[in-house]
């Protein structure tokens, strides 16, 4: 069996691994032919880390790069209880070194990828000579108690969800081609261009609907306009705030606030934990961080003279 069949088996019963680099997900972003696996295994044969990547081949040019609608790939290491610190860095360090290795005999021209914020000792790296880059999530760890997260948010982000609340803003769902079409549309009346492909966008709804793992939501008035719009995914620890949109017309009508606090109510369904899913836009960071996030470092990780490009 090769080892992207091996791993596809591994992420049907493992829950550790994170949704962007479940097998699932690689399909849809990637296209099923177009992704691959790198395992490492321990002295019986068990798959101990892995790294799904993206292989692209352009400009004569072989190449891994991060996927679109996707945050982070990176090194996965199986939960393991290890006696101390020491161990556990040494053997994480092991299967880094083993996964660079790997990497090292494809030949590749460069390099691209953020890592999970689990991941947190690139040194293996460094040592091989690859950049990095920190990046940063906003994340609420615990969203189980609404009065207690509600207390968190700033006293601005409580004032626009009141308010679209008193102006019967209420929540509503989507299909996926419609919900295409509104990002699309957001995104003209911003003067912007939708870098996402409508195939993308439908392939990772259809698929995240399928497993169980995405909704579309909407925050609307009473006649029907729809103000906001998210699609919101979630494995077995964290949802995600992966594409939200909301029509300027409507900026100051608390509909992106209201938006935020609906999909805390959809993802509590799931999960404990919920994730910004980051930005290093100022005006977005400034906004993500009113909801009482922590900020979360990752890594993006790189090596080869074109790896800036991506």
């Amino acid at each position: 069996m090769k080892d992207k069949e091996i791993y596809r088996e591994l992420c049907e019963k493992e829950e550790s691994i994170p949704l962007f680099s479940q097998a699932w997900w690689m399909d849809a972003t990637c296209g099923e032919s177009n992704w691959d696996v790198l395992l490492v295994r321990d002295r019986q044969g068990s798959i101990c880390a892995a790294l799904p990547y993206l292989l692209k081949r352009k400009w004569g040019l072989k190449f891994i790069c991060q996927p679109q609608l996707t945050q982070t790939n990176g090194i996965w290491f199986r939960p393991t209880s290890y006696k101390n610190e020491y161990e556990k860095f040494s053997k994480e360090n092991q299967m880094a070194q083993e996964v660079i290795n790997q990497l090292e005999a494809m030949k590749l021209a460069f390099f691209v990828q953020c890592f999970h914020h689990k991941f947190t000792n690139w040194l293996p790296f460094y040592w091989k000579g690859y950049r990095q880059t920190t990046r940063y999530t906003y994340r609420i760890d615990d969203i189980s108690d609404d009065d207690a997260l509600f207390q968190r948010f700033s006293e601005a982000k409580k004032r626009h969800i009141r308010k679209a609340q008193r102006n019967g803003l209420t929540l509503g769902e989507m299909e996926a081609e419609a919900f295409y079409d509104f990002c699309c549309t957001v995104h003209e009346k911003h003067g912007e261009k939708n870098l996402l492909p409508r195939e993308l966008i439908l392939r990772c709804i259809s698929a995240a609907k399928r497993e169980g793992k995405g909704k579309i939501i909407t925050i609307q008035d009473q006649d029907g306009h729809v103000h906001s719009a998210l699609f919101l995914c979630w494995d077995q620890q964290t949802a995600y705030y992966l594409v939200p949109a909301t029509l300027p017309e409507y900026k100051t009508s608390g509909a992106s606030s209201l938006l935020v606090w609906e999909a805390i109510q959809e993802a509590k369904k799931h999960v404990q934990a919920f994730d910004f899913e980051g930005s290093m836009e100022e005006n977005i960071e400034n906004s993500y961080r009113q909801y009482g996030t922590r900020q979360i470092p990752y890594f993006k990780i790189s090596k080869g003279l074109l790896s800036h490009l991506f």
